[in-house]
């Protein structure tokens, strides 16, 4: 009994002590969770570094050892106090780099970069659980690393000395250096680890993935190591230590890039394609730390729809710390959302909807989480293409030309564009020179231009120190660099300014210059024989008084071309992107064109083609078309027709019958009901003058029995408009040859009025059309807006006047329509010729006139593209 009772008091004791581990063991891991317990785990699971600290003005020195050939220099930036923290910002700054030797300097070098901070999970207190680096100070904020690497001169002596000190005069900077030492790793656990090292290293040293870089350069970041060089001098005196820790966390790229997609700058415009219907929610913000909450705005939101639908919504701008959301309503089918900030200071946007609603390439549109519950945010599809800038400090565009191209090889096409930190109305000017083989001069021509803002586009440049612009000289950006964020929104650029130019015969190159910041972009033409049309979703369906602006298409005729001085324009930073954003726009209104001053004169085709008679309706409103109009009279019906003494030509009737069963029939003509004249019929086709009659209006009455009798009496109507007699040639297979004089560099149109049994339009070409066999002689050197396509087919519109007749035809009728063939101011003076051929087997009349020469001006003036140019996608 005795026993028991001890086991059980065992037992019991046993139970406790495990009851009393199990609530320490809770205890201890309740107090991990705390907040204190993470913040020490962040440091705990950190790298401590020592690193040297540079403030503005002062320099640390390392002795560099003897046999080293590269110097790597890894920095962080220390940034200003209440500095605060929002990924997408980016911050540039450069570090110095001098070395001498005994006998002096013998390498100095700036060197700039752009880094950035890698924050997550915060806190209530304003502190993070994850940061790439910082230190033991809670207001100190630390940028990510960034890595420089020194190459060292191989003729140097033994002894020398590196001094580090910050570029610009505001930064404060912390640094380590180290020296290169290759070792060969056999093992494959060992290569395995130092890839892994590699691809750390690229992430410190760059925004650009492991996995992009060249073989080479994986290569030679998996074999290098690197020993740690120590600064020279005492401590606190000489230089100054500072404790960094460091963690492996880092930012997607991705996210980095949206969130600078999110801000909408002052006098930018963002353009969203939507699908309806659907009701986004368009969300604004502001990040302003005012000291007064007031408005940031007005905001102007407009959708445009593909029938020509749009609807203008006006904002006000939301106050600094308070999201405003605005509801959205879009109608079925595609829509273009448009929200510009018209206010003075920068905004944050988000326009939130059902992911299905999206319009957006498939290869573009990625895929909702599973957090989003089918909605995302809807962002632009913006299109990136080369371009080049050029200014004063820039180096020369320069173009090669392969002699052995012909007259459309020879046509380049210029888009400028001026480029600006800030919205700009500043005129652009550019000169361009054509140089032979041996460098002389073969022509100039100049683009002088006032475009507005593009707000929808913007140029992505290469950074650069102080947020300069391309070519920049480096005296200056060493002046003027300094702690700032380059990257708040791509660069302002102008709308386009465009022109084409033929290169003469002889032409090697083409130069390009500008006196100020310029973007250019330079294409050469190239026919694919198909028509311009969008790739889906944009397509050309179903759109009214809309079209795709920057949309993709599946053929093109204008094909970018790269200058030859690329590696030069490169190294100065001058290679570029435009971001152009795809959206609705509406058509606007065509080309106001001044009304012709000359005369209308008629053109005759060469040699002796076969003519026809048609008579028309025209209008009496000149004394000359008095003379030339004509009045139908029929049978039993009188008309009041008017009779000019300065007509010199006696009353004439000239009379058609339908068949010949109705000869030997008399005609009498009356005028004010009193008899005036008797004949008889003896001829299908016959004209019968009358006696001279007083001049003023009179009644004319015919009377016969003759069945499908039609006259024509050669005098205007009292009233309305009458018949004119015009001669038109059958257009068959071999076509018609028209001579056109062209007197000057000014544009002039030959107009060719065709006729056809039916009024519809057609769906399919039924006429070519040629200018000088396809190869006309071209202007050369000169700046011109548009280019005449030596050679296209014409799709005839659907008529809108009243019918003509063919004389001597009772019952027929032929519809016109006027197709206008311009020979614009590419094209040289001189006489050339114009050739039209009827396509297919439906029968073509046509006719030809011109009018007389006007003032031609011959002044700089300046084009815009509006989005595409379909006349010139064929020559």
């Amino acid at each position: 009994m005795k026993t028991r009772s001890r086991a059980l008091v065992a037992l019991l004791g046993l139970m406790v002590g495990l009851a009393l581990i199990w609530g320490a063991s809770l205890a201890v891991l309740g107090n991990t969770d705390t907040p204190t317990a993470r913040r020490d785990a962040k440091f705990v699971n950190a790298e401590r570094l020592i690193f040297y600290r540079l403030e503005p003005g002062r320099e640390m020195r390392v002795r560099v050892p003897a046999d080293a050939e590269e110097l790597l220099v890894v920095t962080h930036e220390l940034l200003p106090d209440g500095t605060p923290y929002a990924p997408e910002k980016q911050y540039q700054y450069g570090l110095k780099a001098i070395l001498r030797g005994p006998d002096g300097v013998l390498l100095e070098r700036a060197i700039f970069t752009r880094t950035r901070q890698s924050k997550g999970q915060p806190q209530e207190d304003g502190t993070f659980l994850e940061e790439s680096a910082f230190t033991t100070h809670a207001d100190q904020q630390v940028t990510d690393e960034r890595e420089f690497v020194l190459r060292l001169p191989k003729e140097r002596p033994d002894y020398s000395v590196l001094y580090l000190r910050p570029a610009g005069t505001n930064d404060t900077l912390l640094a380590r250096v180290y020296v290169r030492a290759h070792r060969t790793l056999p093992l494959l656990a060992s290569q395995k680890l130092a890839q892994a090292r590699a691809e750390v290293r690229a992430g410190r040293a760059t925004f650009e993935p492991f996995e992009k870089l060249s073989g080479d350069t994986r290569r030679w970041l998996a074999e290098e190591h690197w020993e740690r060089l120590n600064a020279e001098g005492e401590a606190g005196t000489d230089y100054q230590i500072e404790p960094v820790y460091r963690t492996a966390y880092r930012l997607p790229l991705v996210e980095a890039t949206e969130s600078v997609q999110e801000r909408l700058g002052a006098g930018r415009a963002v353009a969203l394609n939507v699908t309806g219907p659907a009701k986004p929610v368009l969300w604004l913000w502001s990040d302003a730390t005012d000291a007064k909450a007031q408005p940031h705005g007005p905001v102007t939101v407009q959708t445009l729809s593909t029938d020509g639908t749009a609807h203008t919504l006006e904002l006000p701008g939301p106050v600094a710390g308070s999201p405003m959301s605005h509801p959205l309503e879009l109608p079925e089918g595609v829509h273009t959302v448009m929200v510009r900030n018209d206010g003075q200071e920068d905004l944050r946007y988000t326009v939130e909807g059902p992911f299905e609603s999206w319009l957006l390439p498939a290869e573009s549109r990625p895929s909702p989480g599973v957090a989003s519950e089918g909605r995302v945010a809807f962002l632009p599809d913006t299109r990136r293409t080369e371009a080049f800038a050029t200014g004063p400090a820039c180096p020369v565009l320069e173009l090669d030309i392969d002699p052995r191209m012909d007259a459309v090889g020879r046509l380049v096409r210029i888009d400028a564009r001026t480029l600006d930190r800030a919205p700009s109305h500043e005129p652009l000017h550019l000169s361009l020179t054509v140089l032979d083989g041996q460098g002389q001069s073969l022509g100039q021509a100049s683009l002088d231009a006032t475009p507005e803002p593009a707000p929808f586009e913007s140029a992505a440049l290469a950074p650069l120190p102080g947020g300069a612009l391309p070519c920049t000289p480096m005296a200056q950006v060493a002046q003027d660099a300094g702690t700032g964020e380059v990257t708040d929104l791509p660069a302002w650029v102008s709308g386009t300014a465009s022109a084409r130019v033929f290169l003469p015969m002889g032409a090697r190159k083409l130069r390009v210059e500008a006196p100020r910041a310029t973007i250019v972009q330079l294409y050469s033409f190239l026919s694919n024989g198909q028509a311009l049309t969008a790739m889906a979703p944009y397509t050309n369906d179903a759109l009214t008084a809309v079209r795709w602006r920057n949309a993709p298409v599946d053929a093109r005729a204008w094909h970018p071309m790269r200058p030859a001085n690329l590696p030069a324009l490169m190294q100065a930073g001058a290679r570029l992107e435009l971001l152009s954003q795809v959206r609705l726009e509406p058509v606007g209104p065509e080309e106001e064109t001044p009304p012709p001053s000359g005369d209308a004169m008629v053109v005759r085709p060469y040699g002796s083609p076969a003519v026809v008679e048609v008579l028309e309706s025209a209008q009496a409103d000149t004394v000359d078309m008095v003379k030339a109009l004509s009045t139908v009279l029929e049978p039993g019906r009188a008309v009041r027709a008017r009779f000019d003494a300065r007509t010199p030509t006696r009353p004439e009737v000239r009379l058609s019958l339908k068949d010949a069963a109705a000869l030997g029939n008399e005609v009498e003509v009356l005028l004010d009901g009193e008899p005036l004249h008797r004949f008889t019929v003896r001829s299908t086709r016959t004209r019968e003058l009358l006696p001279p009659l007083p001049p003023g209006e009179h009644e004319v009455l015919l009377r016969s029995t003759a069945p499908g009798l039609t006259a024509m009496l050669n005098r205007p109507p009292a009233a309305g408009s009458g018949l004119r007699s015009r001669t038109v040639y059958p257009v068959g297979q071999g076509g018609l040859r028209v001579p056109v004089r062209k007197t000057g560099p000014g544009a002039v149109t030959l107009n060719v009025v065709v006729y056809t049994p039916v009024a519809e339009g057609a769906t399919e070409p039924q006429l070519s059309v040629t200018v000088d066999g396809g190869n006309p002689v071209r202007r050369a050197s000169v700046l011109v807006p548009h280019v005449t396509r030596a050679e296209r087919t014409v799709v005839l519109p659907a008529s809108e006047r009243d019918p003509a007749m063919p004389a001597g035809r009772p019952g027929v009728k032929w519809y016109a329509r006027t197709v206008p063939v311009t020979l614009g101011e590419d094209i040289a003076p001189g006489v050339h010729t114009v050739r039209i051929q009827a396509l297919g087997s439906e029968p073509l009349w046509a006719r030809f006139f011109m009018f007389g020469p006007s003032v031609e001006n011959t002044a700089p003036r300046m084009w815009n593209r509006g989005g595409w140019q379909p006349d010139e996608d064929m020559l």
